[in-house]
């Protein structure tokens, strides 16, 4: 094919947009000498030989400038013009077909883009309301927003986070403020983030990019990236997109690349409550709003969760038509508290829905069970607000699954916040789900709440069917501390198999091997009940060797091991060797004990230490503070930290489980840990040791099999479903 028919053959492949094939035409008619007036008559002419609509004078000029579409009239006329063949026209028409594609699903103008698309809630209905948003009341914000919205220069645009909770009017207050800015931009909502990779060799010019529930492109495969964002924002254009407050807190405190990308953009908070002043606007529009005024009465939820319909979501889980409504809006919010963000099918829901019904309603068939709770749960209240919504599955008249209120998920986070998550469900998410990113999100879910009988299986299904190398040295590290290491060797064989250069996967399977013999040379004299043994082995286990590593390197006169290995004892709840240490002279390990006796408020044990010519507890024992200040104190700090964490603060977390450990308070550990709380697994492991409260050969068996489904017993090694 002569090059003067075809310019950038290859390039043709690679054609996602209308302004890359406007290029590609372009191109094409600079090599044939045409300038744009001479093709705009030519295509004139070819469309009146045929009989067609003649087009505008400026149709080729608008279209190869991107203020129009390409039609394919138009395509096959500008081809036509500059002699290309009809046997390359497939190449042509296939890059067309591609750029429609994207165009259609994602691509229009701002002021053509419906508000429900975007990702608007749904308003609650009266018998006057004509249009299907209520009149939109000013927020506090919305002059910061415009201005940081607003372009600096034309080649340069911005990069916009809304934070904020559900029903906060984040979503809206967008909408309206991209609205006023670029009404005649292109507005494109990509379906995942390999739509935005795609662009990145070519990206288009004054589009908002609209990234409505930004975790769903944070959390892809791939993941979009800082690199992306930023070459769209230099072609002048812009990217905005919303994040509840600990989904927010969660992306900025992962790896680097999406931290850098969170942290680049603009943030705007937006307050779940109206301030007094919007509250004063919102009294003004409801005078001639009937909506506006009914949401204002509504005294438990905020004016823009009732007029998401809140109080209708809430009352239809507390007091549903039937059990089996409340079981299955209960199972997909549970879904979503464990971070599944797919549709939930039929099939999972009523094999999920089994946990949460008494033993006489497990009786009936589930279909039964699907065809009461169903059209109670998906009814619309208040218009078209539903606790579950069907999904489809990018095929007309196909049905993906249903998905759970965001409104209403978030109020059960808050109602369920402690509550287990039963067997069944759990079961029905690792068997059911089929995006790699739920099952990372579920098996990150079940380690911290330490059911990893749960872990075990979704990694396994990461590992099996998505070739997921981090998948697999997690499920290796859990089986070593299980005492498989044949299982685990397997895995990071199969896995190696797949890439013999990853040379971190085969990093592991070395130290896997190492540890497994250094086990079996370990193991008789365990058997045989040498109690050091014993313990060297159940060490070895319970942190793959790390600690057993920092002793034999103390061995050998490693001052840094040694001070390392105290800090993992205290970290572990290993106490009484702390106290031994801190007896034969080590000052780190005394320093580490009177830390201990200062948060336990143990002051007698600190000033016995002191008075002995304990430095450490000398030096310490001016911070004991009285018993009526310390309760005081600590209570104003827990409720100070509780909020903090609903807000989705990481570092609070660990904060809370750090007091509580120092409190003692077994049981408010463990309520955090059911509720996945970072840092409350090994909190409450390191206070089973420290307090005795519970035999060693219990604790160890916990840390390696942890707990059942409802947080009772424990699993053997055996154990599956």
């Amino acid at each position: 094919m002569n090059i003067l028919q075809q310019p950038f053959a290859d390039e043709l492949a690679r054609i996602r947009t209308d302004d890359q094939l406007a290029e590609a035409l372009k191109t094409l008619a600079q090599r044939h000498q045409l300038s744009l007036n001479a093709i705009e008559g030519a295509t004139r002419d070819y469309h009146k030989r045929r009989g067609r609509q003649v087009l505008k004078k400026s149709t080729v000029s608008d279209a190869f400038s991107g203020k129009s579409r390409i039609t394919k009239s138009l395509l096959l006329s500008v081809l036509d013009v500059c002699g290309v063949p009809e046997d390359a026209h497939s190449a042509w028409l296939a890059a067309w077909e591609r750029a429609m594609r994207l165009d259609r699903r994602d691509r229009l103008r701002v002021d053509e883009a419906m508000p429900r698309d975007l990702g608007i809630h749904s308003a609650i209905t009266t018998p006057d309301s004509a249009d299907d948003l209520p009149t939109y009341v000013q927020r506090d914000f919305d002059l910061h927003l415009r201005t940081v919205l607003s372009p600096k220069s034309p080649d340069r645009g911005a990069f916009v986070i809304m934070v904020g909770a559900s029903s906060a009017g984040k979503t809206r207050s967008l909408y309206e403020a991209v609205h006023d800015l670029f009404p005649d931009w292109f507005l494109v909502q990509p379906s995942e983030a390999a739509d935005l990779l795609d662009l990145r060799t070519s990206p288009p010019h004054k589009t908002v990019f609209w990234l409505d529930e930004l975790q769903q492109y944070l959390g892809g495969r791939p993941p979009l990236t800082s690199e992306c964002v930023r070459t769209l924002l230099r072609h002048g254009n812009t990217v905005v997109g919303t994040l509840w407050p600990d989904q927010y807190a969660t992306w900025i405190s992962e790896s680097d690349d999406i931290r850098r990308l969170v942290k680049s953009a603009l943030t705007i908070s937006v307050p779940e409550s109206l301030t007094v002043a919007e509250l004063n606007e919102a009294g003004g529009v409801a005078e001639h709003d009937s909506r506006i005024r009914i949401a204002l009465n509504t005294r438990d939820a905020g004016l823009t969760q009732a007029l998401a319909g809140g109080p209708a979501l809430v009352m239809c889980w507390e007091q549903p038509a039937t059990p089996y409504v409340k079981a299955i809006i209960t199972a997909a919010a549970d879904g979503h508290r464990l971070g599944v963000h797919a549709p939930l099918s039929q099939e999972l829901l009523a094999d999920a829905m089994f946990g949460y019904l008494k033993p006489a309603l497990r009786v009936r068939p589930t279909e039964e069970w699907l065809a009461e709770a169903l059209p109670h749960a998906t009814r619309p209240l208040h218009g078209d607000v539903s606790p579950l919504s069907p999904m489809d599955d990018g095929v007309a008249g196909s049905l993906a699954g249903y998905t759970v209120a965001d409104y209403l998920a978030q109020h059960l986070r808050r109602a369920r916040r402690t509550e287990c998550v039963p067997h069944e469900a759990w079961h029905a998410f690792i068997t059911h789900l089929h995006r790699p990113s739920d099952l990372r999100r579920l098996a990150d879910a079940a380690t911290a709440r330490l059911r990893y009988c749960y872990a075990e299986p979704a990694l396994a299904r990461l590992v099996e069917q998505f070739d997921d190398r981090d998948a697999a040295i997690e499920l290796a590290e859990l089986l070593i501390r299980q005492d498989r290491f044949e299982q685990a060797v397997d895995v990071l064989h199969r896995r190696l198999a797949a890439d013999p250069r990853d040379w971190e996967l085969g990093r592991h399977l070395s130290r896997t091997q190492e540890l497994w013999q250094r086990v079996e040379r370990i193991r008789p004299a365990a058997d045989a009940g040498d109690p050091v043994a014993r313990g060297r082995l159940a060490e070895i286990l319970v942190d793959c060797g790390v600690s057993d590593d920092l002793r034999e390197r103390e061995c050998n006169g490693d001052l840094t091991a040694a001070e390392r290995l105290v800090e993992c004892l205290a970290d572990r709840g290993c106490f009484t060797e702390i106290r031994a240490r801190a007896d034969q002279g080590q000052r780190f390990a005394a320093e580490a004990l009177a830390d201990l006796y200062v948060a336990w408020g143990e002051v007698h044990l600190l000033t016995a230490r002191a008075e002995a010519g304990d430095r450490p507890a000398q030096l310490r024992l001016s911070k004991v503070r009285r018993d009526d200040v310390r309760a005081e104190d600590m209570a104003a700090e827990l409720t100070a930290l509780r909020t903090a964490v609903d807000d989705g603060k990481p570092e609070a977390a660990l904060q809370l489980c750090a007091l509580l450990f120092e409190l003692r308070d077994e049981k408010e550990l463990t309520a955090e840990l059911n509720e996945g709380t970072n840092g409350a697994a090994d909190r409450l492991m390191a206070l089973y040791t420290a307090t005795g409260r519970h035999p060693p050969e219990m604790t160890a068996r916990l840390r390696s099999f942890g707990f059942n489904a409802d947080g009772s017993g424990l699993p053997g090694p055996d154990s599956t479903f």
